[in-house]
Parts: C-alpha cells; structure tokens; sequence
C-alpha cells in the first residue's frame, strides 16, 4: 500500500515552496509561476497559518485586479490538512477534496512536504 511518503519519494523530495502572509499576492503568483505550481501553504515561523491556490486567486483577483499589491494575508484560505507521512495514499482522499487541493505532512527530519491532488491521481495510476 502506498503512502504519502511513497508518492514524496517516487516525485522526488523538493524543497516546499512557500509564502509568509506579509508577503503580496504578486510575489505568489511570481513562485507558483516558476516552480509550476497551483497549492502552496502559508507558514509563519514554520508553522502552516494558511493556503492559497491559483484558483482561489484567480477568482479574486477577476473580481479585484488591484489585488496583486495586497498582503497574502488579505487573500489567505483554509489552511491544508496536516496528516502522518505514513498515511496511506487512499486515505488522503479524506483530506484532499475540493476544498483542500493538498495536504501537508513532516518528514522524520521535521520537514514538512506536500502531495497534492495530481500527485494522488498520479499515484493510484501507477
């Protein structure tokens, strides 16, 4: 049975993109441009406050485009689910839903990572 740590492991272990809430919605937009993604966790001090996603800010910056200079604070989301690294891949469909397109786990280092939804598609495809 595969888990989050499999999935992690068969990706290959990246360092976790990340944004602290001070930062401003264009910088986001700029990281998840570069490294290609669409989820990424909020983390203050190391500790998850949030999320943001490429749909959620698509759909408020459609309704206000100023909002690029805005703090990711004034555009934060839930943040993801943080589950064991052992978790089986099955069972994260009971986290990563529409509502939560990832969840989050730490490795033994401490370290947190992410799988995402495509990344369980990926997964059980295999």
């Amino acid at each position: 049975m595969k888990t989050f740590k499999d999935v992690v492991s068969a990706r290959g272990i990246k360092r976790l993109i990340t944004v602290n809430p001070e930062q401003t919605v264009a910088d986001a937009f700029v990281l998840m441009k570069k490294y290609d993604i669409e989820q990424m966790p909020v983390m203050k001090d190391n500790i998850q406050v949030g999320s943001i996603s490429d749909g959620g800010l698509f759909k408020k910056l459609f309704e206000n485009p100023d909002l690029k200079n805005s703090k990711i604070e004034d555009v934060i989301e839930h943040p993801f689910p943080i589950v064991s690294f052992d978790t089986p891949v099955e069972k994260l469909s009971h986290y990563i839903d529409k509502y939560n397109g990832a969840a989050l786990a730490k490795d033994e280092a401490g370290v947190y990572h992410i799988v995402t939804k495509y990344d369980v598609i990926q997964a059980l495809g295999k």
